[in-house]
């Protein structure tokens, strides 16, 4: 298996399309954070728009989260995985939900995922189920959310 097919999670979303697995979310949050406290804009805050930003104390929490949005390691490596996709696929020595019939019922997707991946995970998996893992990532359209899909 090659590493772009290592991305491939068991529910059809590709890793390599994740902000948390690019880090890109969290490393722009860092220069952020960095720009801020180095222009110490607190002080900014305080003396011009502490109207505008009556809630920057609430962003500087946010802000620190993203920092920390960086994923470890991908999810079909996980050893402690709570997603009951992950442990169906790996109960059923699956390489992804596409290689079961029930795919498109499942309920597992929706209620690991949530409303806003469950089109994008069943288009998804529809073609991979179709083309084959290989040509879906060089060749196919990958979805991330549902408002993705046409």
């Amino acid at each position: 298996m090659t590493k772009k097919e290592n991305l491939v999670a068991y529910c059809g979303l590709y890793c390599g399309d994740c902000a948390g697995y690019t880090k890109d979310l969290a490393k722009a949050a860092k220069q952020l954070k960095t720009q801020i406290d180095k222009y110490k804009f607190n002080l900014t805050v305080e003396a011009m728009f502490s109207e505008q930003l009556k809630h920057y104390d609430e962003f500087k929490k946010n802000l620190d989260f993203m920092t920390q949005l960086a994923c470890p390691i991908i999810c079909t490596q996980r050893e402690d995985a709570r997603c009951e996709i992950w442990h169906c696929c790996r109960d059923k020595n699956y390489a992804g939900c596409y290689e079961c019939k029930d795919f498109e019922t499942c309920e597992k997707i929706p209620n690991a995922l949530g409303e806003h991946f469950f089109d994008a995970c069943i288009v998804n998996l529809k073609q991979i189920k179709e083309m084959g893992v290989r040509d879906w990532i060089d060749k196919g359209k990958r979805y991330w959310f549902s408002c993705d899909v046409e």
